[in-house]
């Protein structure tokens, strides 16, 4: 019996030494009062994380866009023919009225043009009469028998041709006067100058700009609208505002958009007309366009770094009530605007969530709260 005591002691005391061995072996010898599970939450530190309580507001939506103001017209008057202009007699900014002269070309050639065919008409006329005279003598001899048939249809188509001749004269004339008159350029309504492209003793083609003059008292808004707002800007109410004059504001009312975007800018041209324009507001002058939608869905407003999407969608680390532990929830986000955001989804009012190292965490550890943020301004 004493042998076998002593034989079951030594085994228990050789069990003893391995197992100690083993746990230093695996750096994981414990203090005394220290047990497993306070071990592993030491491998395991909560991860710091600054959060936001949230808000949701259900607030009007503003835009600002800058514009120019333009006329809602603009014609671009040019010579109907080509010539050295002479004389421009307008200025940038100078009013017109219909048919005044604005530019006139070299008009030597045109009034060679109508001399001739002044004198052709008067040629034809006279070979007109003779022609006439002709007919009417061959009618007679033919009646009384002194001449053939053949004689009579000879003078009876002399007379035809000589009416043809005439005729072609007289338009050959109407024609000279008219290039004559395209000499000289007028404005087609009233108007201002906007644009004087066109200098005296410069050679110009048909059709080449000279002077272009906007319609008077009818003005739009021109600006670029970025591509994300197209869907919105038909349901806006829209009103510029002068840069520079405070309190110069002015509805707006769309006309157009281009129906492609800009692939440099990625943005729409806009045009809006002025509903009421009063004298301050000037071709040319910048304005603020500010484009407002209704209120709409409740959002809230976080930085950019609160939300993740992994491709399958946004989300936010949403804390629990016991603060130290985070669970993802699907959001919509509404809106970019620089470093903030506009989203909507399963969230309330009262919510805490991480704004400040969400891309890092482990869904698995606990969490610390180091910082609590305000609600950044959209």
């Amino acid at each position: 019996m004493a042998g076998k005591s002593g034989r079951r002691t030594w085994a228990l005391l050789a069990f003893g030494v391995m197992s100690l061995g083993g746990l230093a072996a695996a750096g994981a010898v414990l203090s005394p009062g220290e047990s497993a599970g306070q071990t592993v939450a030491a491998e395991r530190p909560a991860q710091p994380v600054r959060v936001t309580r949230i808000a949701f507001a259900s607030e009007e939506r503003i835009t600002r866009h800058t514009g120019t103001v333009r006329p809602r017209q603009e014609v671009v008057l040019g010579f109907r023919l080509p010539g050295k202009i002479t004389a421009r007699l307008v200025e940038l900014g100078d009013e017109v009225t219909a048919g005044q002269i604005v530019a006139r070309l070299d008009d030597a050639d045109a009034r060679l043009e109508l001399e001739l065919a002044e004198a052709e008409a008067t040629a034809s006329d006279i070979d007109l009469i003779r022609a006439r005279a002709d007919a009417a003598r061959a009618a007679t001899l033919f009646r009384d028998g002194h001449i053939a048939q053949a004689a009579l249809d000879r003078a009876t188509s002399g007379e035809a041709e000589a009416v043809a001749r005439a005729d072609r004269a007289v338009r050959a004339l109407s024609l000279a006067r008219n290039r004559l008159d395209y000499t000289v350029l007028r404005a087609d309504k009233n108007g201002i100058v906007t644009a004087t492209p066109g200098e005296v003793g410069q050679v110009v083609s048909a059709g080449q700009a000279v002077v272009t003059v906007a319609e008077k008292g009818a003005a739009d808004v021109v600006f670029q609208l970025p591509e994300q707002g197209r869907a919105l800007i038909d349901a806006a109410t829209a009103r510029a505002e002068l840069w520079g004059d405070a309190g110069a504001a002015y509805a707006l009312s769309l006309r157009d958009i281009s129906p492609d975007v800009d692939p440099a800018g990625r943005t729409y041209r806009v045009r809006m007309s002025i509903d009421a324009p009063d004298e301050r507001v000037a071709f040319g002058r910048t304005v603020t366009v500010e484009l407002a939608l209704g209120a709409a869905e409740p959002t809230v407003t976080l930085p950019l770094t609160a939300v993740l999407n992994d491709g399958s969608g946004a989300t936010v680390w949403r804390i629990d009530p016991s603060g130290t532990r985070v669970e993802p929830v699907p959001v919509e986000v509404v809106d970019i605007s620089g470093q903030t955001l506009r989203l909507h989804g399963p969230l309330g009012d009262g919510d805490i969530v991480v704004t400040l190292g969400a891309h890092k965490i482990d869904p698995a550890r606990p969490v610390r709260i180091v910082e609590t943020a305000s609600i950044p301004e959209s």
